[in-house]
């Protein structure tokens, strides 16, 4: 049998080179992508940080007391824990099932503040005034959860509990200051909460994802 014999391979010229080198480099400069953990730790931190500024100007200019921290502590300890299990469960990979138990943590929790408000007090200032505060210090934490679904797959469970998790600054702010009845938690308080997961929920699907990671 005669020896089969292979032309030598053609050395890549010079153009494919300098393209190879571009692409690597190119690479090379992408910002490393940061992980879940990351984002669930900068998600809850804007969160419990602007609900515990809130707190401090309340406590200056005393509008509560450390006495109506010491009455609400069982729910702020719900509402804190539901916020940081819902954030958790929204942004890490997979977890449908942890999603479902969060998004039900959430519905309990609600149920939770309105049936232990009681009669409450009769407030000097409007009813509404509840929801506008809340939905302006859900701004902040509704803005960095947009941001970290954006480098994700798009998922609309996953972005309806990023938007609940960050409503959960208003809800535990309305435990600081605000004494009115359970039906006014249910109407002026609830409202906000479900407000901003709904903000989340269709801003986040208008934008374009800077990943598909799961």
């Amino acid at each position: 049998m005669s020896d089969v014999t292979f032309p030598a391979p053609k050395p890549p010229t010079s153009d494919a080179l300098a393209k190879a080198r571009a692409a690597m480099m190119a690479e090379a400069t992408l910002p490393k992508r940061a992980s879940w953990k990351a984002s669930v730790l900068k998600a809850s931190g804007t969160v419990l940080g602007l609900a515990t500024a809130v707190a401090g100007v309340l406590l200056a200019v005393g509008a509560c007391t450390l006495d109506m921290f010491s009455a609400r502590a069982v729910t702020l300890a719900a509402l804190v824990t539901v916020g940081l299990v819902t954030m958790w469960a929204s942004l890490r990979p997979q977890g449908h099932v942890a999603r479902l138990v969060s998004l039900g943590l959430v519905v309990l929790s609600a149920a939770f503040i309105v049936l232990v408000r009681g009669a409450g007090a009769p407030s000097p200032q409007p009813e509404w005034v509840c929801t506008v505060s809340h939905l302006a210090v859900g701004i902040a934490p509704a803005a960095v959860v947009i941001m970290l679904l954006r480098g994700m797959a798009p998922n609309r469970l996953r972005s309806v509990l990023a938007g609940l998790a960050a409503g959960t600054t208003g809800a535990i702010v309305g435990e600081f200051g605000c004494g009115q009845s359970a039906g006014h938690v249910a109407l002026f308080h609830l409202s906000a909460w479900v407000a901003v997961a709904l903000v989340v929920t269709v801003i986040s699907s208008k934008l374009t994802p800077r990943s598909y990671a799961p």
